[in-house]
């Protein structure tokens, strides 16, 4: 901090913060620094002067509790992260009105006058989207700038001006957005219009997830009305031939199971083929090797008879 840099006395503070937050109050200021969120200069008679820098931490608190709606000791812990050197880079920018191009996220504030340089846009499509009412201007500490959210669109819009859309084109979003916007703030305003903290904190996180809803609802239904410009996913049609090929599996285990035997009763029949083969096999064997039951009985006979027979046929 150089020795010539202009220093402002507090309601000079409070004059330079009522343009963006019309509400500040030297009260609130002094509760601030109490709390040690800021740390002004003093003079040798007590009174406070503050810097730049020193409004800049103002500004970014107060837009802290306004916008992300952060209790102080949350805000506190962020401020001392940026000190110590945990730095969360949109953060500082915020802080120190310094920071690189903004993204399509994590975009920071952008001053109206370094906005056509830092977002590649013309002065005057940036004009023609403030005309039409796609984004708007504030004023802060250093003059006129656009939100973070602002400079989000507007990265937006300059990526729809790839296809050849004119910032005119952009004016139906507006109107889908304000139709959207009024049917969820019929549902939620009674809880947000709550007094009592953990009732509104509560209504935060529903509005949270109702503009979460609208926007799944509004791809869906977009992706619905081109479908027939799209091409069906793959995956989907491997996935209902496997479904099928599951189900006709197990159609026929199921039928092979009711039909055949089981292992045991296999065996049994196996047992019983093997005992008919032999017994034919032996069947087949006896012709062979015995003499008919005739033959047998004339053989016995001539045996009985051997000693006669024979005398008769060589006698003496």
């Amino acid at each position: 901090m150089s020795q010539g840099e202009k220093k402002y006395g507090i309601g000079e503070v409070q004059e330079i913060l009522k343009k963006e937050f019309p509400d500040i109050t030297i009260s609130k200021i002094r509760f601030l620094e109490k709390e040690g969120l800021i740390n002004p200069e003093r003079t040798s008679s007590g009174y406070r002067k503050y810097s730049r820098g020193n409004i800049k931490q103002l500004s970014y608190i107060l837009r802290l509790q306004r916008e992300e709606y952060l209790p102080l000791n949350v805000i506190k812990k962020k401020i001392q992260d940026l000190r110590s050197g945990k730095v969360v880079a949109g953060d500082l920018a915020v802080m120190s009105g310094q920071g690189t191009e903004p993204g399509l996220s994590g975009a920071v504030p952008v001053s109206y006058d370094l906005a056509p340089s830092k977002l590649h846009l013309s002065p005057e499509t940036i004009n023609e989207l403030l005309e039409y009412g796609i984004v708007s201007l504030r004023d802060g500490a250093e003059g006129k700038y656009f939100s973070p959210d602002d400079v989000k669109t507007l990265n937006i819009a300059k990526e729809f001006f790839r296809y050849g859309v004119e910032p005119r084109h952009l004016r139906m979003y507006i109107q889908f957005v304000g139709r959207e916007s009024s049917f969820i703030e019929q549902i939620i305003r009674p809880q947000l219009q709550h007094k009592d903290p953990n009732t509104k904190r509560s209504a935060i996180k529903d509005l949270e997830n109702l503009i979460s809803l609208s926007q799944m609802f509004t791809e869906v239904l977009l992706r619905q009305a081109l479908a027939k410009y799209l091409p069906r996913p793959a995956s989907l049609d491997i996935l209902e031939e496997e479904e099928v090929d599951d189900d006709s599996r197990a159609f026929v285990e199921e039928s092979l199971e009711q039909s055949s035997p089981g292992p045991e009763k296999i065996f049994e029949v196996e047992a019983e083929a093997e005992v008919v083969l032999e017994k034919e096999d032996v069947a087949e064997k006896v012709p062979a090797e015995i003499d008919p039951p005739g033959d047998e009985s004339a053989g016995s006979s001539l045996e009985g008879n051997g000693g006669e027979s024979g005398s008769q046929m060589f006698p003496e």
